[in-house]
């Protein structure tokens, strides 16, 4: 029986499972092709020459980009012994390293986290513990003697200073009787009476005149007390502490440092010193107690100079200002390392070990409370993750007005209700997935991609919320249809939302990026492609700035940035005729040699690009004609004018490959793809649906047959475009016979020219036999 099966479109990337039960749409292999959703598959588009960098790869960089605004944008690289930075022109920028050895790595792409702020980037290096500065104390102040103040004066008491349980000075005050007693009643005069015959018995007592109290010295450690009759309401000693604030004088000795107990615990305890230029008690950290951070182990910054230049630099990180380690204790982080480094609702925080710690509100370099006294809402945040195994955070990712937290084998949500204060926040276990420490999570849309590692490879995440109204989490494995595609040691996921595409890259395949295309339409998602792109170099780093993708990559031990712009509706340069699909793509002024006998014009494309390993070179004029180089990479234009002076866009060719999967015969069912069962399935021919494309070549391989090669040249006799010295780019359908079994016929679809291809879909043929009937 004839048969014939449409396939409307070829979207859906790559799938490892059986052919057999695969959908329709879905492809055995896909390099450098592009999935899209309007054009159809496409070949990727092309990398554009920018600059040569100067950068050392030994130890694999980190690659970081800085997307400010539109006239600031930079890249950046760590190579495990400084930064650099260049404009996206590559133009390099100078930069003044202050602490280098703070970006000493070994491993700068697993050891380097870097955020950036407005104008600041802050670097982290995870191999570094924080320390506290141990060399910057608290002062001492002055705190010796014991200080007797005497608070008011009463008729008819009797005040005592008791010193080692001996009494040392007494005064009885009159019992007002007469109207000359007022006077003696008088504070300073009972601090006088006392302090006179306190000196009588050896004692050295500083006393200012006027005031209501003095310091008793050199008392060798004795203890002191006093006694008036009064419930202890009208006189009061102490030395450097006292248990309210009520029981010390209005002033006292400047720098003098006193204690005050709390109410409930040493948490609230705090610590008072007298300024006399203020004529204030104020608050102030314990004595001889570290105040300051190591800043040579904290996180640092980069930042651009008002001259264009940068410069690399340690952070003045606010101090202690009060309290002791119980009241105002130092940050979890500190003799830790850091993992994470991000800024969530106006706080600059990281993640270290079990912790999170957020600083105070508006206040990046702060991580001190205000007051050991009291927290207000906008004092540092510092909370441990709750769970029955040791978890350590690596990740932070702001996200939907809340803060994901990653450990290897949990995910955590920090969350307020409200304006996010240490009084309101929440630390709540949500999901245990196992995750890839080494990978930060990214939020892309409305999801969170992550990955996993397996075996030999590894999974991608999609995190997501579950409209159930209880907001709870889930997350699905994106690649369960192609689960030996991704090799381990990914080390980055790159996305660019405008172009709903989710990039991950290994150092298993340094010369590969895989690529995720997806689609959501009403809560649904119509597409999930999956394929690779490779490239003739190796990738040391990449990242999207907008929609165009920046790369760093090594060519021949050289190193060079190159773009790559995820637009198909546009021309790289203005003179191309139409977008060239060649990497490394430059406009060049010709400046070869003609043989005027021969019609021959030659051009050296290996000298240009000064590269070895490149096979094939292609240069394309402003009238649209492609020329090839030989193996020599030297392109000769046979049969044309001197081309010396014109301009052309050269690069290098890279192919573009699909192959289909094996073709069954299958019938679309709302619950998805099912296979028709028991018969013989020949295939007579293929149709494939192309759109404004210029050359493509389809492979058809059947066993016990040679392999079949179609070229399309998109020259179609009587048409319209098919011009002498303009290549037509059209839209149609070429067919192509197949002839065999489809289980034995394999169809490949490449092209490796600088031209356009795109196919909307296609169209088999054959004849069905079937084996038996259903009964």
């Amino acid at each position: 029986m004839r048969v014939a099966q449409v396939v409307k479109n070829i979207i859906s990337g790559v799938s490892q499972q059986p052919a057999i039960l695969r959908h329709m749409e879905q492809l055995q292999e896909q390099v450098n092709g592009f999935s899209t959703e309007a054009d159809g598959l496409q070949k990727r588009p092309p990398t554009v020459h920018v600059a040569e960098l100067s950068l050392d790869t030994s130890k694999r960089p980190k690659i970081h980009v800085i997307d400010r605004d539109d006239r600031e944008k930079y890249i950046l690289a760590f190579d495990g012994t400084t930064v650099k930075v260049w404009d996206v022109a590559g133009v390099a920028k100078k930069v003044t390293v202050e602490s280098a050895n703070y970006l000493k790595t070994n491993n700068p792409l697993n050891d380097i986290r870097v955020i950036t702020i407005a104008d600041h980037t802050f670097i982290v290096n995870k191999a570094i513990k924080t320390q506290m500065d141990t060399g910057r104390k608290s002062p001492t102040g002055i705190n010796d003697g014991a200080t007797v103040y005497v608070k008011s004066g009463q008729y008819g008491r009797k005040y005592e200073v008791i010193i080692a349980d001996t009494l040392v000075a007494t005064f009885t005050t009159p019992n007002g009787d007469k109207p000359e007693h007022t006077t003696e009643i008088g504070t300073n005069n009972i601090a006088q009476k006392l302090v006179d015959q306190i000196r009588a018995k050896g004692y050295e007592v500083t006393y200012y005149g006027g005031e209501s109290w003095f310091v008793v010295r050199k008392m060798n450690g004795k203890n002191i007390r006093v006694r008036d009759g009064f419930n202890s309401q009208a006189i009061s000693a102490f030395k450097q502490n006292v248990q309210k604030f009520s029981d010390l004088p209005r002033n006292h000795i400047n720098g003098y440092i006193v204690k005050v107990y709390g109410e409930s615990s040493s948490d609230d305890d705090y610590y008072l010193k007298y300024n006399a230029s203020t004529l204030l008690w104020e608050e102030c950290p314990a004595p001889n107690i570290t105040v300051a951070f190591n800043a040579s182990t904290m996180p640092h910054k980069l930042v651009r100079q008002a001259d264009g230049s940068f410069k690399f630099q340690t952070i003045q990180w606010s101090q202690r200002e009060s309290g002791d380690e119980d009241s105002n204790p130092t940050p979890s982080f500190v003799g830790r390392t850091i993992s994470d480094i991000f800024s969530y609702r106006n706080r600059l925080g990281v993640v270290s070990g079990e912790s999170v710690i957020l600083s105070k509100s508006g206040d990046y370099w702060n991580y001190w409370v205000d007051s050991a006294t009291t927290i207000v809402d906008t004092d540092p945040i510092d909370m441990n993750v709750s769970h029955n195994q040791i978890t350590e955070l690596y990740s932070a990712v702001p996200f939907n007005q809340d803060l994901y937290l990653f450990s290897r084998n949990t995910q955590f949500i920090l969350t307020a209700d409200s304006a996010l204060s240490p009084k309101n926040a929440q630390l709540k276990q949500v999901t245990e997935f196992q995750s890839d420490p080494n990978i930060k999570p990214i939020g892309v849309g409305r999801n969170l991609y992550y990955t996993s590692k397996r075996s030999n490879h590894t999974t991608v995440r999609e995190y997501y919320a579950v409209y159930d109204g209880n907001n709870g989490k889930d997350s699905n494995n994106i690649t369960s249809h192609i689960p030996n595609y991704i090799p381990n040691n990914v080390y980055s996921l790159i996305a660019c939302e405008n172009e709903n595409l989710l990039m991950a890259l290994s150092t298993g395949a340094t010369n590969t990026i895989y690529v995720y295309k997806y689609l959501y339409v009403q809560e649904q998602k119509l597409q999930a492609s999956w394929s690779k792109w490779v490239f003739s170099g190796e990738v040391i780093g990449a990242d999207f700035i907008g929609s165009t993708l920046y790369l760093v990559i090594k060519r021949n031990g050289k190193v060079f940035l190159e773009k790559l712009l995820i637009n198909f509706n546009t021309k790289d340069f203005s003179s191309e005729p139409y977008r060239c699909l060649i990497d490394r793509k430059t406009e060049v002024t010709l400046a070869g040699t003609y043989n005027d006998y021969l019609s021959t014009y030659r051009w050296d494309a290996k000298y240009h690009f000064k590269d070895t390993k490149d096979k094939k070179y292609y240069m394309v004029l402003t009238d649209g004609r492609v020329f090839e180089s030989n193996e020599d990479g030297v392109i000769e234009c046979t049969n044309t004018e001197n081309l010396t002076g014109k301009k052309a866009i050269v690069g290098v060719a890279y192919t573009m490959n699909i192959e289909l999967s094996t073709l069954y015969l299958k019938r679309v069912e709302q619950t998805g793809t099912e296979y028709l069962q028991n018969y013989r399935l020949v295939l007579q021919d293929m149709e494939l649906q192309y759109a404004d494309s210029g050359e493509f070549t389809v492979n058809v391989s059947t066993t016990g047959k040679p392999k079949r090669n179609y070229k399309f040249t998109s020259r179609i006799l009587g048409h319209a475009q098919n011009k002498l010295g303009v290549h037509p780019i059209i839209t149609g359908a070429f067919r192509v016979p197949l002839h065999g079994k489809n289980t034995d016929t394999r169809i490949s679809i490449s092209n490796d020219s600088p031209l356009p291809s795109s196919f909307v879909g296609y169209t088999w043929r054959g004849n069905v036999t079937y084996r038996s009937r259903q009964v």
